[in-house]
């Protein structure tokens, strides 16, 4: 795995520069958040993180191409926003280029973005590192809250970050991707049969 690690470490480098520096922050993140979970390989971490965006730098029309040429599914939303794509893009071209065949890696790579209902730990620790990395929080300052609940709570973590895709969603007027809206629906669910 350490081999895939590298390969996959000098595919990113070669992607413009903001998007590797992106990567790297997420890959810290990533490192930091998986620290207290003694289950997660850090290589697998590492290759998770290193991986989830190797397709973003693609334009909306090569997404779709790809998409196609790998046979993937092409929901009507991603047809609209097909930017949607760079995850599942992204994990077939980490298992078919890359010759990565771990199905968890593959998963935090293709859910990165939006979520989906039955997260595995890695999957939740690269979306939330993903959306909690520096450059994203400066960005959004509301992500800060979202940062705040990651070190003690991934679902909570999560769940806020879902809820402010929803109002901005809400304010601007554009769909969530359903496997977002699963992923909340999840979390909310769980949350209202917790004992209180």
């Amino acid at each position: 795995m350490r081999a895939q690690v590298e390969a996959v470490r000098e595919a990113v480098a070669r992607l413009p520069r903001g998007l590797a520096e992106h990567v790297e922050r997420v890959a810290a993140e990533a490192d930091h958040l998986a620290a207290g979970f003694k289950e997660l390989g850090r290589e697998q971490v590492e290759l998770a993180a290193w991986g989830h965006d190797i397709a973003r730098a693609l334009s909306p029309r090569e997404l779709l191409a790809w998409a196609r040429r790998f046979g993937l599914e092409v929901s009507a939303i991603e047809e609209e926003a097909p930017i949607l794509l760079h995850g599942p893009v992204g994990a077939e071209i980490l298992r078919r280029e890359h010759g990565i065949d771990d199905a968890q890696v593959l998963a935090a790579a293709r859910f990165h973005s939006t979520g989906r209902a039955g997260m595995a730990l890695l999957e939740k620790v690269i979306f939330v590192a993903d959306k909690i990395e520096p450059g994203k929080v400066r960005a959004r300052p509301a992500l800060a809250r979202v940062r705040a609940l990651a070190d003690r709570d991934l679902d909570a973590a999560i769940l806020e970050y879902l809820e402010q895709m929803l109002a901005m969603a809400g304010e601007e007027g554009w769909p969530l991707h359903p496997q977002a809206v699963a992923a909340r629906s999840e979390l909310l669910l769980r949350r209202h049969q917790a004992p209180q």
